[in-house]
């Protein structure tokens, strides 16, 4: 994956990097969060995918998006704009009334573009990952 270590190394480290990769990210969890009832989108520029996002129903109107990354050479071209918009889009036709997500506190990058878009914070969370680590976040709330 080309966007982790470079978005999450300066935050978090190399080592919880790798051990959030290695348990996350792994195949046999990602086709467990399939089959739980995660949705994922893949966004393509051309021939290939330059990004992908996931989302899951948590309440009876509310959803979370779970996941979005962009390569870093498509960042900053529209291409996390035209995924919100998509997704946003889709829940709307579901009639949801708000889209929630977890950031990371010191990702001011990921940050910045949520609250451009329009999401609030609505409340700080502190998760325990296991192995001794810690993900500290915003959550964020945008109202569909």
């Amino acid at each position: 994956m080309q966007v982790w270590p470079q978005t999450y190394i300066p935050i978090l480290g190399d080592v919880q990097v790798g051990f959030m990769l290695d348990t996350m990210y792994n195949q046999p969890e990602l086709q467990r969060q399939m089959e739980t009832g995660q949705q994922y989108l893949l966004c393509y520029f051309g021939d290939g995918p330059v990004g992908f996002a996931s989302y899951t129903q948590t309440e009876d109107s509310i959803y979370k998006l779970n996941k979005i990354y962009i390569l870093p050479a498509m960042q900053g071209k529209g291409a996390g704009k035209f995924m919100m918009d998509y997704l946003v889009n889709e829940l709307r036709n579901k009639n949801a009334t708000a889209l929630d997500l977890n950031v990371n506190r010191y990702n001011g990058k990921a940050q910045s573009f949520y609250e451009r878009y329009g999401f609030r914070v609505i409340k700080v969370e502190d998760i325990d990952i296991g192995g001794g680590y810690f993900m500290n976040d915003y959550v964020l709330r945008y109202t569909l």
